[in-house]
């Protein structure tokens, strides 16, 4: 379709417009190749994402013991992962920190993997999840290549423990004297308390399938000592374990333990829930302003209701760009090359949540989808609104970038946020004659909400 393969080139010369801007280094392709069979690897193109990142944040922070108020409070700090680049033998050909990457390093032509890591792994550890993540690409002669984004996801065993407030009252003294021990290979242990709110990470090592679990502690008098076996563990799970007391004289099912306390069944009973941290989980909202984040199921499939605009201290401004949103703008007077299309977004609490509506009269949901977006989705998140599963669980990253849209750690939490959507204009003046609707939602850490619609006409 002719639409479409326009569409496509916008986007290309967008993506390469990006590259260029963000390279310090002025390398144009020669024909004969740069030296003998070499290439360059745009590393602007790495752009590592963690999965369920929102889960791991305070763990995040923990672990590298650094100020909650230099980190955003719902994404990671990727500046210090670690970026390997090896060829598909596994020979390596180069390594560094994300943050200190060189623009368009060199590599002989062949077959390579870029493999991002959060950190070096260790056997057993608190608050220390291990992401890591791999894309393969190919360097050709007097070429740039760039790479599709990276998704990190857990690459460790999470375990973490809870103590039922019933057995905490048998002990006499609230569970003073309890010890959980998971043990993963041998002298690799941690140890739970009650005390201890903290989650453990275990090297996911291999040919490790089992775990062991020991609880030691006094019960109504008497010093226990019990034993269970976690199975089938393999990187990326969560072991949540929780320890109760339960009145039963049989042995109990599965991963769990026996002891008998003045000649009566008491059962403590290692309850184990299993998660699996790869894939997209729902992150939990606070009561009352919940919204359909990235996972979240919309019932009934129906398309998710827009939340009520209120009253509150947050600003949508479309400045010298779209001084009054009752007006309709023409696309054709904004553009790179002619004038900014910016809109400011202002929040003294910190922005929760963006979402844009694209209503377009011309630019169906099918041709979004082509380029790689959506109609409907979060600047928050970067995560795109899918018709099939009424799910928020479209990844937006590389597209969104190449637009140099916010997203993620530069929209959350932020008081202020610059929405530029220059780079878009010409796209909507190459569909044609039509109307095109913006539809921002802003929702602050207060849940209060504002929202404005962007009217445009080409």
């Amino acid at each position: 379709m002719i639409m479409k393969t326009n569409i496509l080139s916008y986007m290309a010369y967008a993506a390469l417009a990006t590259i260029a801007v963000s390279c310090s280094d002025n390398w144009t392709a020669d024909a004969e190749g740069e030296g003998k069979g070499e290439g360059r690897l745009n590393t602007a193109s790495i752009l590592p994402t963690v999965t369920n990142e929102e889960l791991f944040v305070e763990e995040i922070r923990g672990a590298q013991k650094a100020p909650a108020k230099t980190q955003s409070r719902s994404t990671i700090d990727l500046s210090n992962f670690i970026v390997d680049v090896a060829k598909t033998d596994g020979t390596p050909a180069a390594s560094w920190k994300l943050n200190a990457m060189p623009s368009l390093p060199t590599f002989p032509v062949g077959d390579y993997t870029v493999t991002v890591r959060s950190h070096d792994v260790e056997p057993a550890a608190w608050n220390a999840p291990y992401f890591l993540g791999s894309q393969s690409f190919s360097i050709t002669q007097g070429q740039l290549t760039s790479v599709e984004t990276v998704v990190c996801k857990l690459a460790n065993i999470r375990v973490s423990v809870d103590f039922d407030k019933k057995l905490l009252a048998a002990s006499g003294n609230n569970g003073a004297d309890f010890k959980i021990t998971v043990t993963s290979t041998p002298g690799n242990t941690l140890t739970f308390t009650p005390e201890e709110n903290r989650s453990g990470y275990f090297e996911a090592t291999e040919g490790l399938s089992t775990m062991s679990v020991v609880f030691t502690g006094t019960v109504s008098g008497s010093l226990e000592n019990t034993t269970a076996v976690l199975t089938n563990v393999t990187a990326g799970q969560h072991r949540h374990i929780t320890m109760a007391l339960k009145t039963n004289p049989n042995r109990p099912a599965d991963e769990t333990g026996n002891i008998k306390v003045d000649g009566e069944g008491v059962n403590v009973d290692f309850s184990v829930k299993q998660e699996d941290m790869t894939a997209n989980l729902e992150v939990e909202e606070t009561p009352g302003n919940a919204d359909d984040r990235p996972g979240q199921e919309v019932g009934g499939g129906d398309e998710p209701t827009p939340p009520t605009p209120s009253e509150g201290k947050v600003e949508i401004s479309g400045g010298e760009s779209f001084p009054d949103f009752n007006r309709t703008y023409n696309c054709d007077e904004y553009g790179p090359e002619t004038k900014p299309a910016i809109i400011n977004i202002t929040a003294e609490k910190g922005i929760k949540t963006l979402h844009v509506t694209i209503d377009s009269s011309t630019l169906s949901a099918d041709e979004l989808s082509g380029v790689g977006l959506a109609a409907k989705f979060y600047l928050d998140t970067a995560m795109g609104y899918n018709d099939d599963t009424h799910t928020y669980d479209i990844d937006l990253t590389e597209a969104l970038t190449n637009l140099k849209f916010p997203i993620k750690e530069n929209v959350v939490a932020r008081t202020e946020v610059e929405f530029n959507i220059t780079n878009f204009m010409p796209l909507l003046v190459m569909l044609g004659e039509g109307n095109h609707n913006f539809i921002l939602t802003v929702t602050d850490a207060d849940g209060t909400v504002e929202e404005v619609t962007l009217k445009l006409k080409s």
